[in-house]
Order: C-alpha cells, then structure tokens, then sequence
C-alpha cells in the first residue's frame, strides 16, 4: 500500500474504539510508510482518532503539537495512561502556538480537554476565568482527572469574572461546572441547592 492509503485506512479504522493490538498494528504501518514517526503528516496525525491508544509516551518527543486540530486529536478520551498524558502535555507546553495558559480561550480549553488532567494546579490556576467559563461544561465531564487538577478549576470557579459571585450562583450553575463542583465546600453546595431558581 501507498503511505496515502495506508493513512486513510488508518482515519476510517481508529474512528471506532479499537483494542490496543489492533491499534499497534495500524500505528506501527503508518510509521513503517512514513519511515518513523518524525516523519508522519500532520493531517495523518490529526486524525488518528483510537489510534492514539498505540503511541507511546516517547514518541510524543518526536512530534509536534503544535496546532489546535492537532492538540484536539489527542484531547479526546482515549484512556491514554498517566505517561502518555504528561508527554502529550509536555509537547503542549513546548509546541501550542507559543501560548502559556493564560492565553487559553475557550477553543484551546475545548481542544486540550483530557491534556489538561495532565496539568499541575498552579497551571491551570492561571487560566483566564472568563474563558474557563465558556468551556466548563466541557471541564466538567473530564474523566480521571487527579483531584489537584480539579481543585485548580473549582478556585477559578470562585473568581467573579467566571461565574460571578457564589451568592449569586444557583443549581444551574452547580450542574454546569460538573465534577469541578465536587471540590466545593459542602456548605456552599447545600446553601445553592437551596435556593429558589430565579
């Protein structure tokens, strides 16, 4: 087969789960065809889809992350391990159009996704709220995220220009923020469900 073909047959077979033999199988033909990873396309790369369970953690040091189409590949939930995370995160940090998280609007956010489990709390601490918000309910279904992570979105949360003051707050907000909202004070959640929606 052509490299061409042998990509495309990747894009159709990694758009439905795959076992991680069957996605080994594919990922080690694309990189044969393209003799190594460095070399494959990026348009390959951006549609790699279950594939992605296959690359290891090195091989990420051979890639470059370094557009939006390309992170929101590897953003979706694969149920990539710890390894494959923080290397993907790593390429994020060197690669992503040069932006440091506080230059993350809702499009990075949406795109990053489960790379953002691979954040440390300091990080996404310095996400602009505002931006924080238009993605929460996308924040809010991440899956495995270590509870750090979490406790770094629910203080963005708190911060006015998110979701303004938690007096303010109702159910509606609480079910918009998810999982995030489990890192609140119980308090404060009992005080919201409370409330009378207005």
């Amino acid at each position: 087969m052509k490299a061409k073909d042998v990509a495309d047959c990747a894009v159709q077979l990694g758009r439905h789960k795959l076992d991680v033999v069957e996605a080994e199988y594919i990922w080690h033909a694309i990189i044969e065809q393209y003799e190594g990873v460095p070399s494959v396309p990026r348009d390959v790369l951006t549609k790699l889809n279950w594939v992605t369970i296959a690359i290891k953690a090195e091989e990420y040091s051979n890639m470059t992350l370094s557009d939006i189409d390309l992170v929101a590949n590897f953003g979706k939930d694969y149920s990539l391990n710890d390894d494959q995370l923080s290397a993907i995160a790593s390429r994020v940090r060197e690669d992503f159009g040069n932006k440091e998280p506080e230059d993350y609007t809702v499009y990075d956010l949406t795109a990053l996704r489960q790379i953002l489990c691979a954040f440390n709390r300091s990080e996404i601490e310095r996400i602009h709220p505002s931006a924080y918000k238009e993605a929460a309910s996308v924040i809010g279904k991440l899956k495995r995220c270590p509870p750090e992570v979490l406790q770094g979105f629910a203080a963005l949360a708190t911060e006015k220009t998110a979701f303004g003051p938690t007096s303010s707050w109702t159910n509606s907000t609480i079910e918009a923020l998810g999982s995030v909202a489990e890192y609140f004070p119980k308090d404060l959640i009992t005080k919201i469900r409370n409330r009378k929606e207005m």
